[in-house]
């Protein structure tokens, strides 16, 4: 079977190595103190049950993307699609019952598919699938206020981008000072 470019499934980005123990310290100090500030301005703004969703943002893109910065657009974006995806399923069924739900279904089929054919990766991806999962619960769905939801998930991504620009550039700073001038 001949396999073309864009038949061919998308390589995940390199996986660094782990760091130092000492330095390794230092790493979970900062992250640490972004997701205590995160907690700070959401427990000000949101409420407890929607804050998780801009945690869950941080260890999508940190674990899965390797806080790759030119993949923060996709998983913020698949997030939200899949957050859509689980509140569209949701008023389907209570509105229409058993059509309803199978519509619901039936969204799902779509998205799982695009999901697989990577046609709108974008939107469509691996982060998407983690939301729908995860907001398709039903705990979530009784007790989330949905707006807010959106809102930590997208002001999780924006936050945790700035955050995570800002150490590296404040990294590359030190290393500058810190290495012998040639």
């Amino acid at each position: 079977m001949n396999e073309t470019a864009s038949s061919r499934p998308i390589a995940p980005p390199p996986v660094p190595p782990p760091p130092p123990p000492l330095a390794g310290l230092g790493v979970a100090g900062v992250v640490f103190a972004g997701i205590v500030i995160w907690a700070v301005i959401c427990s000000a703004l949101l409420s407890d049950v929607s804050m998780f969703a801009g945690f869950i943002v941080l260890w999508y893109w940190a674990k899965v993307e390797h806080l790759v910065m030119a993949r923060l657009p996709a998983t913020v974006l698949g997030a939200l699609v899949g957050i859509g995806l689980s509140w569209v399923m949701l008023l389907c069924a209570q509105a229409y019952g058993g059509p309803g739900f199978a519509f619901g279904l039936l969204l799902l089929f779509i998205t799982i598919y695009l999901d697989l054919i990577a046609v709108m990766p974008l939107l469509f991806n691996a982060s998407t699938m983690l939301f729908s999962l995860i907001t398709a619960a039903p705990l979530i769905q009784l007790k989330v206020n949905w707006i807010e939801l959106i809102l930590a998930t997208a002001g999780g991504g924006v936050f945790f981008g700035v955050f995570v620009a800002g150490v590296m550039w404040l990294a590359g700073k030190m290393s500058k000072r810190a290495s012998p001038a040639s």
